[in-house]
């Protein structure tokens, strides 16, 4: 099952939820603000929610992070290159935006190669996809045919590389070779657009190099 939540703090982000449908096991990704919401839903719907997972280290994706992660006891999770941005508010933007936002008890996973996530019933394999920041990563669950970009890709757009970290060949290199090669059903859920689909952002990058 999969949950969008929709919340704002300094900008409107998108959230996600995704469980099992029989164990109810999951994980909560880019929880940018509003943690009560998150812990509303959590109950409403008896989930169980195992790992906090964060596509990349902008504030704007981990507002809510620490909150969530107090009240449910269990662990976050992020690339090893988001340390430098969890522990520093400059880079990971929030000095510039409001209260500074840094994140200390993290779990950080290998920044090199893929990696497998799992709880009971629910598996998502962590994949590399540098660009928008060094440290950004897609969530892809083949089984059901989704993925989790981040700011790496939107409907109809890519992410933008203007902040510190940001490299457009990389982030180009991330979508040709990691995102379009997936089957063209595969939606993908990101951090600031509607959802979209590998084929529809294949055809649309094909139309704007020809």
């Amino acid at each position: 099952m999969l949950f969008h939540v929709p919340v704002k703090g300094y900008f409107e982000v998108n959230a996600y939820i995704y469980a099992n449908d029989i164990t109810r096991h999951g994980f909560l990704i880019d929880p940018g603000a509003e943690p009560q919401r998150f812990l509303d839903i959590i109950a409403k719907k008896s989930l169980s929610i195992d790992q906090i997972l964060l596509t990349h280290g902008h504030f704007d994706h981990m507002g809510a992070a620490e909150a969530l992660q107090k009240a449910l006891g269990i662990p976050l999770r992020m690339s090893q290159k988001g340390r430098a941005y969890a522990e520093d508010s400059f880079l990971n933007l929030s000095a510039h935006c409001g209260p500074s936002i840094t994140l200390q008890d993290v779990d950080y996973f290998s920044a090199s190669e893929e990696t497998v996530l799992s709880t009971d019933g629910c598996q998502l394999v962590a994949v590399p996809v540098p660009g928008h920041t060094p440290d950004s990563v897609m969530y892809y669950a083949p089984d059901d045919a989704l993925a989790f970009v981040g700011d790496t890709i939107f409907k109809g757009s890519i992410g933008t590389t203007q902040f510190p970290g940001g490299d457009i060949r990389q982030l180009m290199t991330s979508i040709v070779e990691k995102i379009l090669p997936l089957p063209d059903e595969t939606v993908l859920y990101s951090g600031h657009s509607d959802p979209t689909t590998v084929g529809r952002e294949k055809q649309g990058l094909v139309r704007s190099f020809y």
